[in-house]
């Protein structure tokens, strides 16, 4: 008798026994897992849904976390937030681990894990990051993060980008979250037309910090207070009687368009600012 005929039946018995149990579970994660550039330590519940909130993470989000771990903050984005979650993870058990759990939590369909090093990962598809990463890691990924769109959010637990200042920053239970949203290049000097106050306006800007400058009929015209949140704007200047109007507005292909307030019951005025050419 042939040993390979004398196998087949334990064999096919094994083979039984694995379609009726499933696939093996994975090798259950340690605590300080290593990586190739970071080490597995988990996000608490709390924190992550701080992150989502601040991030203003609706159904309409994509939810990415780059070393994702167990795949806890993209399953909790899809589970409480209707998002899609989107986990990248190098480390094969832990790709199991996330899987499962994606499975056992209901959201199998709107969250994927992929087997990827971070630094390799398409990030175009996101609209909010969740991240539990490395201060170096996090440095690293700045560029990139830069180069996105305007608006797309930032959620990192208790490690920042460095000289590029968050948005906002909350406490949890002793911990912080930071937010930065993606700022517009709104650079440059602009011709700003409203009604009967024209004026020339120019901003210098570092990430999303601003700094103002105006000018009409050929005299200095103070611009204070400008704010950046991604594409939208705000500022306050002076009518031609010195009575202050707030612009609030958006970059819109190209253009900042938007509505000012003068107050004391004056209508709004719609203004628009096209970018001088150097």
């Amino acid at each position: 008798m042939k040993p390979s005929t004398f196998l087949a039946p334990a064999f096919l018995a094994l083979a039984a026994s694995c379609l009726a149990n499933g696939p093996a579970p994975a090798t259950p994660p340690e605590f300080g897992q290593v990586s190739k550039d970071s080490v597995w330590v988990t996000t608490p519940e709390r924190m992550i849904r701080r992150m989502l909130q601040l991030a203003d993470t609706t159904r309409d989000d994509v939810v990415i976390d780059l070393g994702a771990g167990d795949g806890r903050i993209p399953i909790y984005a899809a589970k409480h937030f209707g998002a899609r979650g989107i986990a990248v993870e190098l480390e094969e058990n832990l790709v199991q681990v996330a899987r499962e759990a994606a499975r056992r939590e209901g959201v199998g369909d709107r969250v994927t894990v992929i087997r990827q090093d971070l630094f390799e990962a398409d990030l175009s598809t996101a609209t909010v990051f969740a991240l539990f990463i490395s201060p170096g890691v996090m440095q690293r990924l700045k560029p990139r993060f830069l180069a996105l769109k305007p608006g797309m959010r930032i959620a990192s637990h208790q490690f920042d980008l460095g000289d590029w200042q968050p948005d906002e920053t909350v406490e949890v239970e002793g911990r912080r979250a930071f937010l930065w949203v993606v700022p517009a290049a709104v650079e440059g000097t602009w011709q700003v037309a409203i009604p009967g106050e024209d004026f020339s306006l120019r901003i210098a800007r570092r990430y999303q910090q601003l700094s103002t400058s105006g000018e009409r009929a050929g005299k200095s015209l103070h611009v204070i207070g400008p704010n950046l949140r991604g594409t939208e704007i705000r500022f306050t200047a002076f009518d031609r009687d010195g009575t202050s109007r707030h612009y609030r507005g958006r970059l819109e292909g190209g253009r900042l368009v938007g509505e000012s307030d003068a107050g004391s019951g004056a209508k709004p005025l719609a203004w628009s600012a096209q970018r001088k050419a150097d």
